[in-house]
């Protein structure tokens, strides 16, 4: 991002000023904010637990969680993907955004992305309970400079093992960034 803002400062604002709308139309047009039915809030850390921070690769990191998943009901599976769907809109808020490093979300910096804020609120949860709910109380205690996307395609994985066909599920509360209508209401 740094790059491409000296490198294109104009195409840079402009490119980043269409994020943000994109993503408030998303956010608009998917405004449900309730969760539907949820995994049980125990099961789904234990399954979160099983990302192996040894590996590498990030498939790897996350292939014993997607194995054991793989094992539940496919409806248990969409119960996972609304968990986590609700705590990445649980996280959703300005107050974290101002804390994610250096592509924090400033009213006058342009450096912010929406989709690196969503990828910065997985690395929380992919943490753990503890590290969740330390940094959802505390927004100066984001995760700094990290993000880990993998964890979006952890439900899609084992639904496709499980059922051998693509994962079609539109959870109750979107995960996309300024979905959290009250989280950014000093913004929106």
């Amino acid at each position: 991002y740094k790059w491409r803002e000296e490198t294109d400062p104009i195409g840079f604002e402009l490119e980043m000023k269409s994020q943000i709308e994109e993503a408030d139309a998303y956010a608009r047009k998917h405004s449900v904010s309730k969760p539907k039915k949820m995994m049980d809030d125990q099961l789904f850390w234990e399954i979160i637990s099983l990302l192996d921070w040894r590996k590498e690769d990030e498939k790897e990191i996350i292939e014993a969680a997607v194995k054991e998943l793989s094992t539940f009901t496919a409806w248990k599976i969409r119960h996972f993907e609304e968990t986590l769907s609700y705590k990445l809109f649980l996280l959703d808020t300005e107050e974290h955004a101002k804390e994610m490093g250096e592509y924090r979300f400033s009213q006058q910096d342009q450096h912010f992305s929406p989709d690196l804020f969503l990828y910065a609120r997985c690395a929380v949860v992919a943490r753990g309970k503890e590290v969740f709910e330390d940094v959802l109380s505390n927004p100066s205690k984001m995760i700094k400079d990290t993000e880990f996307e993998t964890l979006l395609s952890l439900s899609s994985e084992a639904y496709y093992l499980k059922m051998g066909k693509e994962f079609e599920y539109e959870s109750g509360c979107s995960y996309e960034t300024f979905s959290n209508k009250e989280g950014w209401s000093n913004t929106l």
